[in-house]
């Protein structure tokens, strides 16, 4: 049974090194941004979390005790912002994460902060958050070949350019670069 229980923990571990969560507070019935039902999950410790395709204002609203501080703390840079815009013409983006993940609530702020600077409308950008499983009830994640979390893909006319998983490896501004490109970019997980 503690063999059992030691390869458990050891899973959980490496599911995104997930400590310290904190019980998440939600927007009032008064407040502009409604977080449906069908949207809210629970992680493993019984917090409420996002589960589903969401809105980044539904993103924002939600994690405000980590997602703005992260947000504001997150410093583009300028100059290669401006080799990125260009190249994001035409392109689809989708993020996939986890509300409950460290991972994520350490990346995805500055995933999006590079986003929104670079004129992409993130409003067409494409949010998945997922269980501690890394599932939705919808499974809107199959199409996606999921790995670990957080995970920004960049499509274009229906088909993957390359993606980021979990953390970058030159930097975001560095890998979204070179991934928009055409550079030979591996992910962290990449063969």
């Amino acid at each position: 049974m503690r063999i059992l229980y030691l390869v458990f923990c050891f899973f959980l571990i490496l599911a995104c090194n997930n400590s310290q969560n904190k019980k998440k507070s939600f927007p009032t019935e008064n407040e502009i941004i409604q977080i449906p039902d069908s949207l809210l999950g629970k992680d493993w410790e019984g917090n409420e979390i996002l589960v589903g395709k969401v809105s980044l204002a539904q993103l924002s609203t939600y994690t405000s005790d980590w997602y703005s501080n992260e947000y504001d703390l997150y410093k583009t840079n300028q100059s290669l912002l401006t080799k990125i815009k260009p190249l994001l013409n035409n392109k689809k983006v989708t993020l996939i994460m986890g509300t409950w993940c460290e991972d994520s609530q350490r990346e995805v702020p500055g995933m999006i902060k590079i986003l929104t600077e670079a004129g992409y409308p993130t409003s067409s950008m494409d949010i998945i958050a997922v269980d501690e499983d890394k599932t939705t009830p919808g499974k809107l994640e199959k199409a996606f070949e999921l790995f670990n979390v957080p995970t920004l893909i960049f499509s274009e006319n229906g088909t993957e350019i390359n993606r980021i998983v979990e953390f970058p490896i030159n930097g975001l501004e560095q890998d979204i670069l070179a991934i928009l490109s055409g550079e030979d970019y591996k992910n962290a997980y990449a063969e």
